[in-house]
């Protein structure tokens, strides 16, 4: 866990200094290959905007990255409270079935959306 808090702190600095479209990052291997966007690609910039407060701009990089932002933090700020607190303590809404198979059946949508042509699209894509 300690290691887990280390390595999220050292990427969140990492994020907020460096400009992901200025800096050598790794670029997305699947719109390499195939030229597709799968449902990451844009992820690196929107999480650089959001640690930079520019919600409309990471909304333009990644839409779905923008709209879960908040629910990472609040399973990463349960998780530490648990570990501080020494008990498991699991957010009712967080380890609900529902949720899961809704993140899975939105970033499906999602991919197939902002790889089709036409305005919608183009809107989605980073």
């Amino acid at each position: 866990m300690v290691l887990s808090l280390l390595v999220g702190s050292g990427l969140a600095v990492l994020y907020f200094r460096l400009d992901p479209a200025r800096y050598p990052f790794p670029r997305c291997p699947v719109h390499w290959l195939t030229g597709l966007h799968c449902p990451g690609c844009g992820t690196q910039r929107a999480v650089h905007a959001l640690l930079h407060g520019r919600l409309l701009e990471a909304v333009g990089f990644n839409v779905l990255a923008a709209l879960f932002a908040p629910v990472v933090v609040l399973g990463v700020a349960a998780e530490v409270r648990g570990w501080l607190g020494g008990s498991a303590q699991r957010s009712v809404l967080l380890y609900r079935p529902w949720l899961g198979w809704g993140v899975v059946g939105l970033t499906v949508l999602f991919t197939v959306l902002r790889n089709l042509p036409g305005p919608l699209g183009a809107w989605l894509a980073p």
